[in-house]
């Protein structure tokens, strides 16, 4: 087999694969070890609990998005450029869940980690 299809492969399966372990095991309690751990979802649990659903679940999201993204990378140009686009597509859509998640909690929290009605 391609070592390029394999490198994709495995690349798609690695992210999904921990995507979905966070999604389920997201943590209960805040901590500086794992989870969405920025200065506003560690204000209070109700927003550490409210940001690590939303973006578990907007990885989830992106993981199918980037594994289609994927295929077609890989079948329309194909060779290690194929690979290397990938892995910026990733890189990309992982950093904007950061911007993703602060506005929804914004949006659902005021600046005092009180949820908004």
């Amino acid at each position: 087999m391609n070592t390029i299809l394999l490198g994709h492969i495995a690349l798609a399966v690695t992210f999904l694969g921990i995507t979905l372990f966070f999604r389920a095991k997201q943590p209960q309690n805040i901590n500086s070890f794992y989870g969405y751990r920025t200065h506003v979802s560690m204000k209070n649990a109700e927003i550490w609990k409210e940001a690590n659903a939303f973006s578990s679940d907007l990885f989830v999201k992106f993981s199918f998005i980037f594994i289609i993204f994927e295929t077609i990378s890989y079948l329309l140009i194909g060779g290690i450029n194929s690979f290397y686009i990938s892995a910026t597509f990733l890189t990309i859509i992982s950093i904007a869940v950061i911007p993703l998640t602060e506005i929804h909690i914004r949006k659902k929290f005021d600046k005092n980690g009180r949820a908004k009605n």
